[in-house]
């Protein structure tokens, strides 16, 4: 009789054990297809704000690029709004209707506002990866990997913040306020681009961010004077060091704690 019920009981923990290992599976499947895809919406919203200030600053024709990127862009957060967990769909609503918005007034935006409102649906985007990596990270019992994320997390936020405004001050550089204004965030992005190597010092010491950054010590210098036109460039150039920052950490994260996420998906434009 004892050997029966001490049959019984293993048996029982077993079917425990084996219920609640199908049941992390399904959680750290859901959570990496999340951070999957809000990770390609994150590319999307990147290559969106390109076409839209290229269209803004040289009136240039990319109607098919952008009518692609908006169908992408949609389908992708009408995908994302079914996945997530029912208590988390309203704020993927909210993000679907920031992206509406996005892609449907562009052209009646200044170069300087297309980027805030574009910032402000990338950050969006970054939030919410933020909120499924640090649930994650709390569910696995990684503390140190999750101070870690915190410190870095913090160090590209910072970096895009800065970066931000140096691209506002763009178009204010015709006044002293601006200049003075411009000149501060300049130093800001420099400081904070340096700092991003120690996550991926094989990003900024690219070639283009290297360059970028020359370019911009020069300008401090006065050896160079620089078109606004260049200084979007400049600005894209580190804009995307951030972006590729941003992703090392993402794909190292997730290599650690459940499988290595795969290669963006562009949409591919004319």
């Amino acid at each position: 009789m004892f050997v029966l019920l001490s049959m019984i009981i293993s048996l029982a923990i077993l079917g425990l054990m084996f219920f609640y290992s199908k049941q992390r599976e399904s959680s750290s499947q859901r959570k990496y297809e999340l951070i999957v895809d809000l990770r390609q919406l994150l590319a999307l919203c990147r290559q969106h704000r390109s076409a839209t200030h290229h269209a803004l600053m040289f009136d240039e024709d990319r109607r098919n690029e952008l009518n692609e990127l908006q169908q992408a862009l949609l389908n992708q957060s009408q995908h994302l709004i079914g996945i997530a967990h029912f208590d988390n769909k309203p704020m993927y609503r909210i993000l679907q209707r920031k992206l509406e918005s996005l892609t449907n007034e562009w052209q009646e935006r200044s170069v300087a506002r297309n980027q805030i409102v574009h910032g402000k649906a990338i950050r969006h985007c970054m939030f919410l990866l933020d909120e499924v990596m640090l649930a994650w990270l709390v569910e696995s019992g990684r503390e140190a990997l999750s101070d870690e994320y915190h410190i870095n997390w913090q160090q590209i936020i910072d970096a895009m913040d800065a970066l931000t405004q140096m691209r506002i001050c763009i178009e204010e550089l015709d006044t002293m306020e601006g200049q003075r204004r411009f000149t501060h965030y300049v130093a800001t992005v420099q400081r904070k681009i340096n700092q991003l190597s120690i996550i991926s010092a094989l990003t900024t010491d690219s070639p283009a961010c290297t360059q970028a950054l020359e370019k911009l010590k020069k300008w401090q210098d006065m050896q160079q004077s620089l078109s606004s036109q260049d200084l979007y460039a400049i600005s894209s150039a580190l804009s995307l060091t951030i972006a590729h920052t941003y992703d090392h950490m993402l794909s190292e994260l997730l290599e650690t704690l459940y499988q290595p996420l795969p290669k963006l998906h562009f949409v591919e434009t004319s």
